[in-house]
């Protein structure tokens, strides 16, 4: 009798704590990182209908961040980076959305990739003085996500610490639970360029490229 009630306790321990992990879920802000690219004739059609979007989507309901930002060097090549108070807030925006989907569809050279994802080490800081937007997707290979994360959470945790840094964070795609987007805002292309060349960042790609299963894929923007 002793070995049962210990085995029903631990059974209704681990319910009460798999029903805390789910409730701390939900109630947490969820993001998006989307990736457009349209044709170069396109580009300032594109500008014109995200700056729109971006302001829409500003006023809904539950919106937290929504960042529209044009890649430099590749000034066809767009990000959008959005943060909801829920998922049922952020399934209501993407209904609601559906106009401007439709036509933007008409510009794209490839199609709308967005990325669901929650924050493991995310902030709701807007960066609005920053001029050095950097999203880097992070694909680590399955057997080495535990130490892939705990890469990444040292890497952002000295970087929160340099000269610069406006916002940094790491989001996990929903579907893909080892592809990640780390995403970062610096003041100027010159504190972007001493965290690059920091001895903490060089370590941490070196070690990273030993469990990725693609490139360290860093992508520099602005926001417009």
């Amino acid at each position: 009798m002793r070995y049962s009630f210990r085995s029903v306790f631990t059974l209704l321990v681990l319910a009460f704590a798999m029903t805390q992990f789910s409730y701390a879920q939900n109630d947490s802000p969820v993001f998006a990182v989307a990736y457009i690219e349209v044709t170069p004739s396109s580009t300032e059609q594109a500008m014109s209908l995200l700056k729109a979007h971006a302001e829409e989507s500003r006023a809904q309901d539950g919106n937290l961040r929504f960042q529209v930002l044009q890649r430099i060097g590749r000034p066809n090549h767009f990000a959008i980076l959005d943060a909801w108070e829920s998922h049922q807030l952020q399934d209501e925006h993407t209904v609601a959305t559906k106009g401007f989907r439709d036509e933007l569809d008409a510009m794209l050279y490839s199609p709308y990739d967005e990325r669901r994802s929650t924050p493991t080490l995310g902030t709701l800081a807007a960066g609005d003085d920053g001029e050095v937007y950097v999203l880097t997707h992070v694909d680590i290979a399955p057997r080495g996500v535990e130490q892939g994360l705990e890469l990444l959470e040292a890497l952002i945790t000295a970087s929160r610490q340099e000269a610069g840094a406006k916002d940094i964070g790491l989001i996990v795609q929903d579907n893909r639970q080892n592809h990640m987007t780390l995403f970062e805002v610096w003041s100027s292309a010159a504190t972007h360029e001493a965290h690059i060349t920091s001895k903490h960042a060089m370590r941490a790609r070196s070690e990273l490229q030993a469990r990725i299963g693609s490139l360290y894929d860093e992508r520099l923007y602005r926001r417009f």
